[in-house]
């Protein structure tokens, strides 16, 4: 496999990660995903299953997709590394300041 068919695989599977985020309430069918980043059914089946072994997506008893908590987690990590940058700033400040 080249690496240009890598990037595009590489490029599929983080479009159809953000297309299925935006589907997080309600999940998404395998063609609605499908026709949100331009590809075909089998293509997004197979995403979904690298997805699914990732941790990443889940596939309700529906049969909808959901992004998974293992994914959605990952937006609380950032969240969660900037307030303990803001809190470094704001001893930083205080100790420089005494305020």
């Amino acid at each position: 496999m080249s690496d240009t068919t890598d990037s595009k695989g590489a490029m599929l599977v983080l479009d159809v990660l953000e297309a299925l985020c935006g589907y997080a309430a309600v999940g998404a069918k395998n063609g609605e995903l499908a026709e949100a980043v331009k590809t075909s059914a089998p293509n997004i089946t197979r995403v979904l299953g690298y997805l699914i072994a990732k941790g990443w997506a889940r596939k309700a008893e529906n049969g909808r997709f959901y992004p998974a908590p293992t994914f959605t987690r990952l937006s609380f990590a950032v969240l969660a590394d900037f307030q303990r940058l803001e809190t470094r700033i704001s001893d930083s400040k205080r100790a420089m300041t005494g305020y």
